[in-house]
């Protein structure tokens, strides 16, 4: 996982771990990752892998049989293909796997009250079986068996063919390019100043130095030639070349160096291929820790690190394999720390300074001691860092500016809303304030900046008419925008002045009134009905009003 350089946690998916029980490094089969091409193959069912629900699928080993209660329960498709699988095995797949969408089942034990427990799975539609079990489904029915020797699904590798024609094609410009690099004696002669002028950064010189010797085969001669090819972004290329090298254990170790650029899981197999031919092998523990790094396995990259530092190893490697791993886990201060190990051993390391000035910034994004880092990388390799310091230095200051500026305008806007002075011009006095607090805070981190990075920074603008510097002409610009902002703004609240100041303007706003609805019904009664009712009214009331027979009302 990429990191974003920035303090504090940063939430993350939580991983998904396949085969928890599976830590002891038992080998159980290879995973198959569905790709936009069909499936390919992934890395070995060894370890703790994080899966994150991906679509998956394993080619089982026979020790899969033992354990099949840990089987990831997201599976796609399962083969089985020659182990001893019975009825009860695929009973309790059946039971755990509920996304199969494929099961191979050629070559095993099972028989057709097996394939009826696979009846419940809605998702299974091809099973590959054998022979005398074709019979036992409906061909038209949603499972479809199939049998025989086709393959149930097609596996690709992932890798590309090696590109052999490149490999000639480059071989032929390393020599009309580097005539003077031919001469050599021997192979063995070519070997060792092909290495010198690898090292030495001239890789084209030194593939044409061993190119004219590419005829022998020795594999001493095919791995510097994929090393020159590999340092000019050549991968397709130094592969053709080491497929002319007998497999031994340093040809597979340089194929997996090469193969960690184009497909890390088969890099990650082809590491463990050359650590079971030779035990101690450097070239290939790197090749492995890398592979893993690249499709952030951090758990096995992290084993993986632990068997390279139990053995011999390369100081330089060990160290920045460790400031990677470091870095995946957003651990800032250990990448530091792996960083300066290195520096101990090779202090004008520019790569190591560069990663140093980056764990420094992450770790603590408000200092400027990254900023001296990273001159000290400019410092020992002016082409590939010295016009990065800059630009990384330019664009923290005026980030840092710009966000000072930005978050301080509705700070700015609730103070001075209630303070009386510019209560009635709070927008003009926000931005002028705000624009003056940007540029004030570019200043300072520039005059903070160690003086050695401004003088560097200054002479290489008057150099290349570059503008890393401050820029008088913006901040110019800055204080018209303000002055303008003031005088031109109008008063956002007219009537907010004082009421105890007579001189103040007031704005007296009249609320028109409320108009007043009525509504009129027709009446449901004529005149002669209505002067029956009075009547009879005036009658009862007499009636009540009158003495009754005992002298009472």
């Amino acid at each position: 996982m990429a990191s974003t350089g920035l303090p504090g946690p940063i939430m993350a998916p939580r991983p998904t771990w396949a085969m928890d029980s599976w830590h002891d490094g038992t080998y159980l089969g290879t995973y198959l990752l569905a790709g936009r091409n069909g499936w390919e193959r992934w890395y070995d069912a060894q370890g703790p892998l994080d899966t994150r629900r991906l679509a998956l699928a394993l080619d089982a080993s026979p020790e899969v049989l033992r354990r099949l209660g840990d089987i990831p329960m997201h599976l796609r498709g399962l083969s089985l293909v020659g182990l001893p699988a019975t009825d009860q095995d695929i009973q309790l797949i059946a039971r755990r796997c509920k996304d199969l969408r494929w099961l191979d089942l050629r070559g095993t034990q099972v028989t057709a009250a097996g394939l009826d427990a696979l009846k419940r799975l809605r998702s299974l539609r091809h099973i590959g079986v054998d022979p005398h079990l074709l019979l036992t489904r409906d061909p038209n029915g949603r499972q479809q068996l199939i049998a025989g020797s086709q393959a149930l699904i097609p596996v690709a590798s992932g890798v590309p063919e090696p590109d052999l024609v490149g490999l000639h094609e480059s071989l032929r410009t390393a020599v009309k390019n580097n005539p003077s690099a031919v001469g050599a004696r021997g192979p063995d002669e070519a070997v060792a100043r092909a290495r010198v002028l690898l090292d030495a950064g001239q890789a084209e010189a030194g593939l044409a130095m061993v190119g004219s010797f590419l005829v022998t085969g020795e594999p001493a001669v095919l791995i510097v030639t994929a090393r020159c090819l590999l340092k000019q972004g050549l991968p397709l290329q130094a592969l053709a070349a080491l497929a002319q090298a007998p497999p031994t254990g340093a040809v597979l170790a340089w194929r997996a160096v090469v193969l960690t650029t184009i497909n890390p899981s088969e890099a990650a197999r082809v590491a463990k291929a050359a650590l079971r031919e030779t035990i101690e092998n450097q070239v290939a523990e790197w090749a492995l820790v890398t592979a893993y790094l690249n499709r952030s396995q951090l758990v096995l990259a992290e084993d993986a690190l632990n068997l390279l530092r139990s053995r011999t190893y390369d100081e330089i490697d060990e160290g920045k394999l460790s400031a990677r791993l470091a870095r995946a886990k957003r651990h800032y201060q250990e990448e530091a720390e792996a960083w300066q190990r290195l520096l101990t051993v090779s202090p004008d390391d520019a790569d190591a300074l560069a990663g140093l000035s980056r764990a420094q910034r992450s770790a603590h994004p408000y200092s400027l001691r990254w900023v001296r880092t990273l001159n000290r990388a400019a410092t020992a390799d002016v082409g590939k860092y010295g016009r990065r310091m800059m630009d990384q230095v330019s664009a923290h200051r005026r980030g840092t500016a710009i966000t000072a500026g930005v978050v301080s305008f509705p700070i700015l806007v609730l103070v001075f809303s209630a303070w009386a002075p510019v209560e009635r011009h709070v927008w003009g006095w926000a931005l002028a304030v705000a624009i003056l607090i940007g540029n004030l805070v570019g200043l300072a981190i520039w005059f903070t900046t160690p003086r050695e990075v401004r003088r560097v920074i200054v002479n290489s603008d008057k150099i290349t008419g570059g503008r890393h510097r401050p820029s008088r002409k913006a901040m110019l610009i800055g204080a018209v925008i303000a002055v303008s902002a003031v005088a031109f703004i109008p008063a956002n609240n007219p009537g907010s002045a004082r009421s105890d100041d007579p001189a103040a303007p007031r704005l007296e706003i009249t609320i028109p009134p409320v108009p007043t609805v009525s509504f009129s019904f027709p009446s449901l009664i004529d005149e002669e009905t209505r002067e029956q009712q009075k009547r009879l009214r005036d009658l009862v009331d007499e009636l009540e009003s009158s003495p009754g027979p005992t002298g009472t009302p």
